[in-house]
């Protein structure tokens, strides 16, 4: 499990900051709480257009004048994460969404000293419903958070704020020594502005019993209820009780046309489920929330 050889390599290097609108309306910080974990198994995904959440990452690579560069900015509706003692996990809202950019530096900036503002309100960055211990990459930007980088200089920043949000100049400051601030693309202005997709559930399979060790199947089929093709994600979370760590998780990835139905199956590994025999819960959170309990026989404690 990869999760697991990168927290005997890092330890607790990398830490987190906690999001919120500095002016202006407060995002809605409600949404569902994944139990952070593991970006497991990716299930392959198919192509799709015209999805503003889906677009390539913008071209906004002005440096500051402090030795900071903000560059490889998203918008996303939805976005994956990944963390120490634990894989990853999904954020998603209905009224939220997350602008994620790669941050360079010669020295390690300060997370206080970025904000996202648009149309003279600001957030600072973070991203709330995070559980576990540290994130260190968000929709492929990695090198753990803004003042706790590796030794490359190279980290990045997440912030949640409202979604839709019509702005004509939003950007990102940074206001440490130098300053510096970089405009978002039209093309990310307009991902900004547009209402996300809406899934809903129209199964979810799970078996009522397994034994420990054994791949516990998982199926489901979900459909885009909304008029806007886009990105279905959510994340299937399993416990790992016999281990230090976190449940773990497998997501599941589409690109999905308006009013399209997809199926989709994922292959757990019981292995660290348990030391007693007894029910435990699989959970998905993302997109759609369910909930299935699942008897596990056969449990046995760590060797």
């Amino acid at each position: 499990m990869h999760r697991r050889t990168l927290l005997a390599a890092t330890g607790v290097a990398l830490g987190t900051a906690v999001g919120g609108c500095l002016s202006g309306s407060d995002s809605d910080d409600s949404t569902d709480d994944p139990t952070d974990d593991a970006a497991g198994p990716t299930d392959d995904t198919a192509e799709t257009t015209g999805d503003p959440d889906t677009t390539e990452h913008t071209d906004t690579t002005t440096d500051g004048s402090g030795g900071v560069v903000v560059e490889d900015v998203v918008v996303k509706k939805a976005v994956t994460y990944t963390s120490i003692m634990g894989s990853g996990g999904v954020l998603v809202g209905p009224d939220r969404q997350y602008v994620v950019a790669t941050v360079r530096a010669d020295e390690k900036p300060s997370a206080s000293e970025f904000a996202f503002e648009a149309d003279g309100e600001s957030w600072e960055p973070g991203l709330p419903d995070t559980e576990g211990a540290i994130n260190y990459a968000v929709e492929g930007h990695e090198g753990g958070p803004v003042s706790r980088s590796f030794e490359d200089g190279t980290s990045f920043l997440a912030f949640t704020v409202p979604s839709p949000l019509s702005a004509s100049d939003a950007r990102i400051r940074y206001t440490g020594d130098g300053g510096g601030e970089w405009a978002l693309s039209a093309d990310a202005l307009d991902r900004l502005a547009a209402a996300g997709p809406r899934f809903e559930l129209d199964d979810l399979t799970v078996p009522g019993e397994v034994s420990q060790g054994e791949p516990l199947s998982v199926s489901l089929t979900v459909t885009n209820v909304s008029e806007t093709d886009g990105r279905f994600l959510a994340a299937a979370y399993w416990p790992t009780k016999t281990i230090a760590d976190d449940d773990e998780s497998h997501v599941v990835e589409r690109e999905m046309a308006a009013g399209e139905s997809v199926a989709a199956m994922v292959d757990i590994d019981t292995a660290y489920t348990t030391d007693e025999d007894e029910p435990v819960t699989l959970s998905l959170r993302g997109h759609v929330t369910a909930d299935r309990e699942v008897q596990v026989r056969d449990a046995s404690g760590p060797e």
